[in-house]
């Protein structure tokens, strides 16, 4: 090989390695990541999925069905007022006798009785009954709402977790510029373009940012830790969730919301049967004062063991009993003025729950208005912050721009990317309350979990 080649060959091999020691130096140290750092394992979920295990497992679920099969004995309780009843007893009496002659006579009678009563009247069953085949509707109605919230809770749960990855990767990027633009600082200070200061605070920049991450990762856990209570898994599951498509933004007039609140919202109706259950309450009350007509029969067997054999008797007998409540004590006077309170509470109580769903139906409605133009002036804020801080890194490289400028511009850059990130799940969650609080969300999965389990 001739010498000259020799010469530029040992050249470039010397270059090279000056070179991979340069970026050796300057490139940024990234600390292994921990476990609870890694990305979970695990099958990917998606938000249809997650509504299906939550449906299956929910403990709030379950007590609302149970409440239903509860309410459903209320009717047949009713009923048992006219139903048969047949009670029996059995007695012995013994006497014994004695005479001056010490003589002593004993003598003993057995009895054993079997009577049917056959309630033929009683007023009292029909508003009792009423008002429970009242009270399984409202049960329904409660456990419709019930199977509602749940599927919003898992909905917002859901999107929390959505949210808080979004925002931990966000705040990786932010460490990650901070750290580029601390090596950033140091090369200039190494040459002596800048002092020393300038590493100082670029420093303070990815210190803030590492402990704003960790922050934020230990925030996602919980939030995870949250949806996996919701859904009943282990503590432990792994998470992966899917993203889900874009929800629809026709969002109606607050009218419209409004009006199909107050026709959809089954704590509404439910409040509506409450009123009903206790003017039925009232009208049982007013019943007690109609008289009661009661059947009675059956025989009775007389066995007397010391008297001459054959001595058994039976007799039977039948009667029908007419019972006027004239008075009672009073306590049934005070039972009806309770009966037209609850009555007046009820009819309050509904009155106050419409007031509190027109104001969550305006707060729901606001609250879309007010994401949709914080989206629009947010997208244009991280625009903005984007180009801002490139071209004063890059008049930070080349000394025409100040280190405090460059750290307050990548403070506001990764101030508004975060807006941006919140603000866009905010508006997902948004989107599904107006449909919540109109009574709409999930109406067709509501109905078809209220067809399973009935």
């Amino acid at each position: 090989m001739p010498r000259l080649d020799k010469i530029s060959l040992a050249f470039l091999l010397i270059c090279s390695n000056a070179a991979a020691q340069t970026l050796e130096v300057t490139a940024p140290v990234m600390a292994p990541r921990s476990t609870s750092e890694r990305e979970p394992v695990g099958t990917l979920m998606t938000l249809e999925h997650a509504y299906d295990i939550a449906a299956a497992s929910d403990q709030s679920l379950r007590i609302a069905f149970i409440e239903v099969s509860k309410a459903e004995l209320l009717p047949k309780s009713a009923l048992t007022k006219i139903m048969p009843r047949v009670s029996g007893g059995v007695g012995y009496e013994k006497s014994s006798t004695t005479y001056s002659s010490s003589q002593a006579r004993h003598s003993g009678t057995a009895q054993a009785d079997l009577t049917l009563t056959q309630p033929l009247l009683d007023m009292t069953v029909f508003p009792a009954r009423r008002k429970g085949v009242l009270a399984v509707e409202a049960k329904r109605l409660a456990r419709q709402f019930t199977i509602r919230e749940t599927l919003y809770g898992v909905a917002s749960a859901y999107f929390g977790v959505l949210k808080d990855e979004r925002i931990v990767a966000v705040n990786k990027q932010s460490l990650a510029l901070a750290q580029e633009q601390q090596n950033l600082a140091q090369k200039r200070a190494d040459v002596g373009e800048v002092t020393r200061s300038d590493v100082l605070r670029a420093q303070v920049s990815v210190e803030t940012a590492r402990r704003v991450l960790i922050t934020a990762e230990n925030t996602l856990e919980l939030q995870r830790n949250t949806l996996r209570n919701i859904l009943n898994l282990p503590p432990d599951a792994p998470l992966r969730l899917a993203e889900p498509l874009p929800y629809k933004q026709d969002v109606p007039a607050f009218g419209t919301l409004l009006a199909s609140a107050y026709d959809h919202r089954e704590d509404l109706r439910e409040r509506e049967l409450v009123v009903q259950q206790a003017e039925q309450a009232k009208l049982e009350v007013r019943a007690q004062y109609a008289p009661t007509i009661v059947a009675n029969g059956g025989p009775t067997v007389t066995d007397s063991p010391h008297a001459i054999p054959g001595s058994r008797a039976t007799n039977w007998s039948a009667d029908i009993a007419v019972k006027f409540p004239f008075f009672t004590g009073g306590q049934r006077e005070l039972d009806l003025v309770n009966a037209r309170l609850l009555i007046d509470q009820a009819v309050l109580e509904k009155e106050v729950l419409s007031k509190t769903i027109e104001g969550q139906v305006k707060q729901a409605w606001l609250n879309v208005q007010t994401l949709e133009g914080s989206l629009t002036a947010v997208k244009a804020q991280v625009k903005a912050a984007e180009q801002g801080y490139a071209d004063l890194q890059n008049q930070y490289s080349a000394g025409t721009a100040k280190s405090v400028d460059v750290l307050s511009a990548l403070q506001d850059l990764s101030s508004a990317r975060l807006d941006l990130t919140s603000l866009t799940l905010d508006y997902e969650v948004a989107l599904r309350g107006l449909e919540q609080f109109s009574g709409t969300f999930q109406d067709l999965r509501v109905r078809q979990l209220m067809e399973r389990k009935r």
